[in-house]
């Protein structure tokens, strides 16, 4: 690893978990210089077969919080 990797490494280590999780995605983001095409498509088509299981009644939308209390995760309680 080179010094200044390791710099940035070691100055990362003092920032909160929220500054880290945001240091995180914002390098995770820099390496997606392209977007496929195909992938735009495949989650399009995707969310539009979602949405006619919903409104033809195969499936329920269930809302994130249910999710949550379902995984007994819920921090509202």
């Amino acid at each position: 690893m080179t010094t200044l990797f390791e710099q940035v490494l070691a100055s990362s280590k003092s920032l909160s978990a929220d500054e880290r999780a945001k240091l995180a995605h914002a390098l995770i983001a820099s390496l997606d210089l392209q977007q496929d095409d195909d992938d735009e498509q495949y989650w399009q088509k995707l969310a539009e077969q979602r949405v006619g299981e919903i409104e033809a009644g195969y499936v329920t939308a269930v809302s994130w919080q249910d999710i949550k209390k379902q995984l007994g995760k819920d921090q509202s309680k």
